[in-house]
């Protein structure tokens, strides 16, 4: 995924609540309800609709999940 930009935990900080930056929690409903980075929004990889991503096509997003398990 080379073509796919990683950002540090300090990077997304840095940018969180800024026009144009989404971040998306892709952990089910239970964990992100117990912790999950301020502004994100709860996402299902597997069921989301475009409508629940921004309309700006320029906008950075940013996806996370706790991983396996």
């Amino acid at each position: 995924m080379a073509d796919i930009p990683e950002l540090t935990l300090d990077q997304v900080e840095a940018r969180l609540g800024q026009p144009d930056f989404f971040v998306f929690d892709t952990n089910g409903p239970g964990r992100w309800r117990r912790s999950h980075v301020p502004t994100a929004k709860n996402l299902n990889p597997y069921t989301f609709a475009a409508s629940e991503l921004p309309p700006e096509k320029a906008a950075a997003l940013v996806f996370y999940c706790a991983g396996p398990g």
